[in-house]
């Protein structure tokens, strides 16, 4: 599907996705006590480390839906249970949980958040043709090795760096950039995709720099940047380095435009950068705060954990509810009828709005907005890539 069709149909998709968040979990079996064996799912994400936030708010959303199907009796008559794995960031403890769940011989892994960590351990489950949803790792290689067990809920780096340099180029009128990225297969690609639109559009790309995930000091290469006086600087990683960045740039004078990833949603950004992050701009899927298909959801996750859910918890509540919805398509956990049932998927109501796989394994639903840092710290959408038009801020 061409990327101006996967945004129509993304347009037509997120009205029908307002239908509510309770939708998914109305298909459950008839209320009644699970029995037998349970259904075990395995679940990799980092719970801890310095993307503990997302990961540890991406487990209570599968446990919430977990919960939810059990007390409706499970499915097949049977509750499911969450074997976690704690990747810890780091693609060879990633690939090892992998190894376990094979082991374990799970009916389905949701997984496994970075995308250098869900690449290879993709592969490892391919051979024990294990199926798997991804929910969070958004690099477009996942899906192009050809393997037909995997499957990704979220949306793809490449309309992600796509869209930061349309609206760039298109809406504030940015000519020259500086690209970063944290050396990391996910911080590179959306910077790749980045760079490569934005050159396309007309635009001049200054200084293209890779950096350490785990650099703290950057005043040299701010420094360097801050002389080449580029009209914007576009980062693609996560929150601790981006909002180091920023804030040292606004230390040395360094005055300009910054463009950040999905990597940066959410309050650690801002806490990390504080006022420096005013007026920055960050691509990302929408927030479940941002869906009128996810209130239900919110709502449910606030009363259980007394906390806001992170930007992926949706996409992990909804990867959760698809596999269960397999397994009753299936009649059982025999893998091969799993992956057969995901394949097919058509319109699912997830809480993140209509879900649809491609014969890639792709979500041909999935879209991105362009958020900006108000003076209170909040992130708010003010461009949908989509219509094509600017959102009230």
């Amino acid at each position: 599907m061409t990327r101006a069709a996967v945004h129509r149909a993304a347009a037509v998709c997120a009205a029908a996705g307002l239908l509510g968040a309770s939708a998914a979990p109305s298909a459950l079996a008839a209320a009644h006590k699970a029995s037998g064996p349970p259904i075990v799912i395995g679940l990799a994400s980092p719970l801890t480390g310095s993307e503990a936030s997302y990961g540890q708010s991406n487990l209570k959303a599968v446990l919430l839906a977990a919960a939810q199907v059990n007390a409706k009796g499970g499915v097949l008559g049977r509750p499911i249970k969450i074997l976690q794995w704690d990747t810890k960031g780091d693609p060879a403890t990633g690939v090892a949980g992998a190894n376990y769940f094979v082991t374990q011989n799970v009916t389905a892994v949701i997984g496994f958040f970075n995308s250098s960590i869900s690449i290879p351990a993709s592969a490892v489950l391919h051979r024990a043709g294990i199926p798997m949803v991804s929910a969070a790792s958004t690099n477009p290689k996942l899906t192009e090795q050809g393997f037909k067990n995997v499957f990704r809920v979220c949306g793809t780096d490449n309309f992600q760096g796509t869209d930061q340099a349309l609206y760039l180029y298109k809406v504030l009128h940015v000519k020259t950039a500086v690209a970063l990225n944290d050396e990391e297969v996910y911080g590179e690609g959306v910077s790749q995709y980045f760079q490569q639109e934005f050159k396309k559009l007309g635009g001049k790309i200054l200084l293209s720099e890779g950096v350490s995930a785990n650099q703290t000091d950057f005043s040299s290469l701010l420094t360097q940047i801050k002389a080449l006086h580029p009209g914007a600087v576009e980062f693609g990683g996560f929150y601790t380095a981006a909002g180091l960045m920023v804030k040292q740039a606004a230390a040395l004078g360094l005055k300009t435009i910054w463009m950040q990833d999905d990597g940066t949603i959410g309050p650690e950004y801002t806490q990390i950068g504080g006022k420096a992050t005013v007026g920055t701009y960050l691509s990302s899927e929408p927030a479940p705060q941002n869906l009128a298909s996810a209130r239900t959801f919110v709502a449910q996750y606030v009363a259980k954990y007394h906390s806001q859910p992170t930007e992926f918890a949706g996409y992990y509540y909804d990867a959760l509810m698809l596999i269960v919805h397999a397994i009753q398509v299936a009649k059982g956990t025999d893998h091969a009828a799993v992956i057969a049932a995901l394949a097919k998927t058509k319109n699912f109501p997830g809480v993140t709005g209509p879900i649809t796989f491609n014969a890639q394994g792709n979500n041909v639903t999935a879209t991105y907005l362009i958020f900006k840092v108000l003076p209170n710290l909040s992130q708010v959408p003010v461009w949908n890539p989509v219509t094509g038009r600017s959102l009230p801020a």
